[in-house]
């Protein structure tokens, strides 16, 4: 028997449900405009950001690099310079500055005439350079060697990027992120599991590094091995060695955190 009553609410309920999703999807949409704002105005001023990330595939690094959450810091990378405007380059490194290969490599600048209709345009421009990476990202690792991690020499790339695109350091501003495990075995070697942080920060004072004044570099995932994990003390050793070789560049501001989450 055809029943009036509970046809009608199935059809009421259909335009109750697309109220619904329309109106999470305008929530969502507002709270990502508001949080586009706040990143556009911490934009450099008078410059642009020359990004750069670098991920690490050596060893068993490779297998993970494009686990959940470890792409995450480059993603934030990609929103920042598509905001801001500006270049960004991409590269999967192993076990030295030779041993580097290009994932990304261009200028993001958002359309628009307003504010507003160029951050609306970021999500989905975001969103395309990420596609971009993780494609690119195997083929990319699967040219370098396994053994071997240079992680130092990526601050070596960063100051060469940065030369390139501004030899004079008056347009660009470095941001950069660094993700690898920290476990540095090329040149000075953190492979022992008993360092310590101050054997680590003694090692840290006798490397050489490049000047990158003002630029913004963060390491992450340090300590985020494969099984095993790492002891913390070890973990907290290798934080203290890249904390002081970072340090020593001159960068505006320098971080070394496990996650994504910033601890």
């Amino acid at each position: 028997m055809f029943d009036r009553a509970r046809t009608a609410a199935a059809l009421l309920a259909v335009p109750i449900a697309m109220t619904l999703a329309s109106g999470c999807a305008q929530t969502a949409g507002l709270v990502n405009l508001a949080d586009a704002k706040q990143i556009a105005a911490s934009c450099p001023e008078g410059h642009q950001l020359a990004g750069r990330a670098a991920i690490d595939v050596s060893t068993h690094m490779r297998a993970i690099a494009a686990d959940a959450g470890r792409l995450d810091p480059v993603r934030r990378l990609v929103r920042r310079v598509v905001i801001c405007g500006g270049s960004l380059r991409v590269d999967a490194f192993s076990g030295s500055s030779a041993a580097t290969a290009n994932v990304y490599d261009g200028d993001l600048h958002l359309p628009g005439a307003t504010e507003n209709a160029r951050l609306r345009r970021e999500p989905a421009e975001t969103d395309e350079v990420m596609a971009q990476i993780r494609k690119n990202l195997p083929d990319a690792a699967a040219k370098l060697p396994l053994t071997g991690s240079d992680v130092l020499a990526q601050l070596g790339m960063d100051a060469e990027y940065t030369e390139g695109l501004d030899p004079d350091g008056s347009r660009y501003v470095l941001d950069s992120v660094i993700v690898t495990d920290g476990v540095q075995s090329a040149g000075v070697s953190l492979i022992d599991p008993t360092l310590t942080v101050e054997r680590a920060i003694a090692l840290a004072k006798q490397v050489h590094v490049p000047k990158l004044p003002g630029a913004s570099v963060q390491f992450t995932s340090i300590g985020k091995t494969a099984d095993p994990a790492p002891p913390t003390a070890y973990v907290d050793a290798v934080k203290a060695f890249f904390t002081r070789a970072c340090a020593n560049t001159g960068a505006a501001r320098c971080s070394v955190v496990t996650d994504a989450a910033g601890r």
